[in-house]
């Protein structure tokens, strides 16, 4: 996930053509989980592999825990449309996020796919600094904060394939980038948004499975009528 623009379902998605439909919002609560020690050790035992496409270590199996989808309708306070079990579909899955060793990874901006699907991010490691949490940024030249469009590219009078290169490129150049929020790190604190903002992590950590930045992600698909924030 270190790119502007995770990688695309196929058939799935054209939203980067017409005006993205969702509505812009950040969900905070503490105390996801109700063993939280438990679920970071699942994740630490996890196995772990880069996907073909995407950037980030994440785990190969997903982790649901019962009554869990049930749980984020009533703490987001939406309807879920799509529950994803395989994955590939990054529905549950655990992640890595290193600063150093062999497994290093830069946080990049980019945006998670579907656009319209919300992403649910789960801080799982104890103890980490507050500044490991996640941003949403804005693209300074572009003022972009979600993926471009064709009417983004007329406004820009450039071509829409140039505006998507332009933001693959600037994704890990932090001066061509402003911070417009931040979200603390705080282990078991849940994080929510529509996948199509412009986010990453703030920072990783560590460069082991004892110390570094273990998190899962939820990644649904909605009934955006249902949402009541």
């Amino acid at each position: 996930m270190g790119a502007w623009l995770d990688s695309v379902r196929p058939g799935l998605h054209n939203g980067a053509m017409k005006k993205h439909v969702y509505k812009r919002f950040i969900a905070v609560r503490d105390d996801f989980y109700s063993d939280p020690l438990a679920v970071y050790r699942a994740a630490q035992q996890a196995e772990y592999y880069e996907p073909e496409g995407y950037t980030g270590f994440h785990s190969r199996k997903v982790y649901h825990e019962p009554g869990i989808r049930r749980r984020i309708e009533q703490l987001i306070g939406v309807k879920i449309t799509r529950w994803d079990t395989d994955p590939h579909e990054c529905n549950g899955v655990f992640y890595q996020g290193f600063a150093r060793g062999e497994r290093k990874e830069t946080p990049g901006v980019h945006s998670d796919t579907p656009f319209e699907d919300i992403t649910l991010v789960i801080y799982l490691t104890p103890g980490l600094p507050p500044d490991c949490g996640t941003s949403l940024w804005q693209h300074k030249r572009t003022g972009l904060t979600e993926p471009p469009t064709a009417a983004d590219a007329r406004r820009l009078q450039c071509k829409l394939a140039e505006l998507r290169e332009e933001l693959e490129r600037d994704s890990k150049q932090p001066a061509r980038w402003i911070e417009t929020d931040r979200i603390g790190y705080r282990s078991n604190r849940m994080v929510a948004y529509p996948s199509g903002l412009l986010h990453s992590a703030t920072n990783h950590h560590g460069g082991s499975m004892k110390d570094g930045r273990l998190f899962q992600t939820f990644r649904i698909g909605v009934d955006w009528s249902t949402f009541r924030g």
